[in-house]
């Protein structure tokens, strides 16, 4: 899955740019701030980069299953199996309706959208709270002179609304090409002092583009909202800003002052996530304490900063997103023969036309992690090309392992991922066999339910009812009745010197003495 990848490579940017912005404590707080925003607009690059820039292989031990893929294409099969009439119907028509069904890689991608969707649906109504706050706020003109002239200091040169709103609690800042600052209505009974240190806190908001990279960046988490390391990365944006438009502040204000002011308004606060506030709860007692604190460095960050931290996103990036995680490639397997049986005379005899074929390393692999139930690596080695329906002697196939194992969610995601259910490797049997044999009920059905002939013949396995009868499983044996097996099958099997045997479902369950099982397929018509 591209989304798998896509998460491993976004945890690994959130983790280099938070480990960067965290050895960078004692720096500047809006040194902190660049890298960590240029952390967030990482993510936003990684999958333009992914999809446009070519892959980069990188070998990785085969014990971890990124291997490479066979260049060998799937090998497309001919095998035929007899089937009664009422048996095809019921089969083809399950196997429609369960194609219908998404997998749950679907799933997971319909998750993430939806997700996501919200989350930016949540973003757009907080936009639009933001715009009738500015629409339906009260312009404060008597503070104009004192924020031009604020704003020439800081060197801002787009026009600045000064606006006051009864539902905001403290000051505020929204708007990019037309920024405004909203304050409540009781900050006409403010001290001038307080007046002058709220707007210097919101004209450095202004002069840094706060408002536009936190939207953003708000926008970047909603894509990735899963993901707690974003989380982590938005509140300390968010904490940088505030600290690095403080350090602005009491370059001429009393620290002591202004510290007390933030504690009162910050009891108070609530802002839509748009707008950008003056003092929260959230972050108060790190701003305090970096407030008082005299080690603290202060500042802008230099244009040497921003370039810095922006060209190792873009080397990050470059690096990351294109690399797959390879290993030297196998020899393909030649292709292998198939085995199939037809019915003459009422008795099934089998056929076979078999050349002996040589599994590569990740086929191998597959194999194993489907015999473990590991999905993560079934699906890893899929990625990496594996044969979802390769034959390995002596073992069998995929499914087959996964059948055998009784490995219920591996053998649904092998299906989902194209496994051939009537898949026959000689000596395993076939994946419905597999599972009769062992009694894996969960299993049965679900192969069942996706299109597994229940009359396919293996040379040396026989079939699946064979199978569940000489083991003793009286529950499969009935499921499989139930489901249309023959209670009459019979199947040749060859003995030394050219001898050989019929076997049918009760001559299998009275040599193992099975007695009821046996008693089971007599009572259901089972004859000798």
């Amino acid at each position: 899955m591209i989304e798998v990848s896509l998460l491993v490579k976004a945890t690994v940017v959130l983790a280099l740019g938070l480990a960067a912005a965290a050895a960078a404590r004692r720096a500047r707080a809006s040194v902190r701030h660049v890298w960590i925003a240029a952390t967030l607009g990482s993510l936003a690059l990684l999958p333009v980069v992914a999809v446009m820039a070519p892959d980069v292989p990188i070998q990785v031990p085969e014990r971890y299953a990124s291997l490479a893929p066979s260049s060998a294409s799937p090998t497309v099969t001919d095998e035929r199996a007899t089937l009664i009439p009422e048996a095809t119907s019921g089969s083809v028509s399950r196997e429609n309706a369960a194609s219908r069904l998404p997998s749950w890689p679907a799933l997971v991608r319909g998750v993430w959208l939806g997700g996501a969707a919200l989350a930016l649906a949540a973003l757009a109504l907080s936009l639009v709270r933001v715009r009738r706050i500015r629409q339906h706020g009260l312009p404060r003109p008597d503070l104009m002179p004192l924020t031009q002239s604020l704003a020439r200091e800081a060197r801002v040169r787009r026009p600045i609304d000064v606006l006051e709103h009864e539902i905001v609690p403290a000051p505020l800042t929204c708007g990019f090409w037309r920024p405004a600052i909203v304050l409540p209505l009781d900050a006409r009974e403010w001290s001038d002092a307080d007046l002058r240190r709220a707007l210097v806190h919101e004209i450095e908001h202004v002069a840094r583009g706060d408002w536009a990279v936190q939207v953003a960046a708000r926008a970047i988490c909603a894509v990735y909202w899963f993901h707690p390391l974003v989380w982590v990365a938005w509140r300390g944006l968010c904490l940088e800003a505030e600290r690095a438009c403080d350090d602005a502040v009491v370059r001429s204000a009393d620290r002591a002052d202004y510290a007390d002011q933030l504690v009162l308004l910050a009891r108070r606060f609530a802002a839509p996530a748009a707008m950008l506030g003056m003092a929260n709860r959230s972050d108060l007692s790190a701003r305090v304490r970096a407030l008082l604190d005299e080690r603290q460095r202060r500042g802008s960050a230099s244009a040497m900063t921003a370039a810095a931290a922006l060209m190792a996103a873009v080397v990050v990036v470059g690096t990351i997103a294109p690399v797959r995680a390879v290993a030297p490639a196998q020899d393909p397997p030649r292709e292998p023969g198939r085995v199939f049986a037809y019915t003459r005379g009422g008795r099934t005899e089998p056929q076979r036309r078999k050349e002996p074929g040589r599994a590569s390393a990740v086929d191998r692999a597959l194999l194993e992690a489907a015999g473990d139930g590991d999905l993560a690596g079934i699906d890893k080695l899929l990625q990496a090309g594996a044969n979802v329906n390769a034959k390995v002697e002596g073992d069998g196939s995929p499914l087959i392992a996964a059948s055998r194992a009784n490995r219920l969610a591996a053998v649904k995601l092998l299906l989902d991922r194209g496994a051939d259910p009537n898949l026959g490797v000689e000596g395993d049997g076939a994946a419905l066999i597999a599972a009769s044999r062992e009694g894996a009920l969960s299993v049965m059905t679900l192969l069942l339910d996706r299109g597994a002939n229940i009359e396919l013949i293996v040379p040396g396995d026989e079939n699946a009812l064979i199978n569940a009868a000489a083991s003793g499983h009286l529950d499969a044996v009935k499921l499989l009745v139930a489901r249309g097996a023959n209670v009459n099958s019979q199947v040749w099997v060859e003995g030394p010197e050219g001898k050989g045997t019929w076997r049918t479902p009760l001559s299998e369950a009275r040599r193992e003495r099975q007695a009821d099982v046996a008693a089971f397929l007599a009572a259901s018509g089972a004859r000798d």
